[in-house]
């Protein structure tokens, strides 16, 4: 640290307080501006690990139960985030399979995919026919809904998904949100955050699931709202569980995990059915929208990263809150 000579600033104060003929007392009180400056160097605030933005204004604040905790707040946010999407529902069963359960959206026709209704593109006469059997045997059916322009590309999905992007400082257009180049997931889990109240002490929003990942497995925050847990565990409501994806899809542990650099996926665990097997949990661009997964449990009974290929769970992030 560079000090200036005080008596550069204020000369005629300082000869007044330490005249010439007085050098021990100039010497002592430039050891105690230099002192003071030490002190207060140690004192001031650390900055956060990465610039945090100012929430912008939003007219759609939260309504959450009176007297709720940051954890119950969190969770009836991501409730009602995924209610304004319309209620999307993604299964992950024991089967392996990954597939739409109800949308409020049809499933979009991509070229190449069989047109409802009719034989396009040698559609199998025996897969419309288990289809029947199965509407017919009571079982709801499990939309196969692919990858391609679904609620995001609509004009409320693209408003709701451009307030998440404003929480990490960035103003994106309509057609920038339907390219993978910039999913939202991650920052709809930093949005949900600060709406429940969580500041730069508890949680550090980020653009990627890795930053805020590494930082509770870091501990680098004085005062964190997570910390990671390996699996199998069994998550609790307001917990988060994250999947790494790519070419990155399969890792051992969450020691692997590189800031901002490994791509992943992680949703907020909104409700916990141990005797059904079964655990709610809410992410943003699931389908193209901010959809719940249900999320049927192993043979543990617990959350793992083998009973569904389509997401391998590598780890929970374990809310500490109250």
């Amino acid at each position: 640290m560079h000090l200036r000579s005080p008596r550069g600033r204020f000369p005629q104060l300082y000869s007044q307080r330490f005249p010439q003929n007085f050098p021990q007392a100039r010497a002592l009180g430039l050891s105690l501006l230099m002192t003071l400056a030490l002190v207060s160097g140690c004192t001031t605030p650390a900055p956060p690990a990465r610039p945090q933005a100012i929430p912008l204004p939003d007219t759609e604040k939260p309504v959450t139960t009176p007297g709720a905790t940051q954890r119950q707040r969190i969770v009836e946010i991501a409730w009602q985030e995924w209610q304004r999407w319309g209620g999307q529902t993604v299964r992950l069963g024991r089967d392996d399979t990954a597939c739409v359960a109800d949308s409020p959206l049809p499933a979009p026709v991509l070229p190449g995919m069989p047109v409802a209704g009719g034989n396009a593109d040698g559609a199998d006469a025996a897969d419309r026919s288990a289809d029947r059997e199965e509407e017919e045997s009571g079982e709801s059916a499990c939309l196969h809904f692919p990858d391609g322009t679904g609620m995001e590309a609509t004009p409320q999905g693209c408003k709701l998904a451009q307030r998440y992007w404003a929480i990490v400082g960035k103003a994106v257009t309509c057609r920038q949100i339907t390219q993978g180049n910039w999913a939202w997931s991650a920052v709809f889990i930093s949005w949900v955050m600060r709406k429940a109240g969580l500041d730069d002490r508890q949680f550090l929003t980020g653009d990627s699931h890795s930053m805020y990942v590494v930082d509770a497995r870091d501990g680098i925050l004085p005062a964190p709202a997570f910390r990671i847990e390996p699996l199998p565990a069994m998550p609790r409501p307001g917990d988060v569980i994250c999947a790494a994806r790519g070419r990155d899809k399969y890792l051992d542990s969450a020691a692997e995990i590189g800031f901002g650099t490994t791509p992943m996926h992680c949703d907020i665990v909104v409700e916990v059915d141990p005797a059904a097997r079964l655990v709610k949990a809410i992410g943003g661009n699931v389908q193209q929208s901010v959809s719940m997964e249900l999320i049927e449990l192993g043979d543990s009974g617990m959350i793992d990263g083998v009973t569904n290929s389509h997401m391998p769970w590598l780890l929970i992030m374990r809310n500490t809150l109250p």
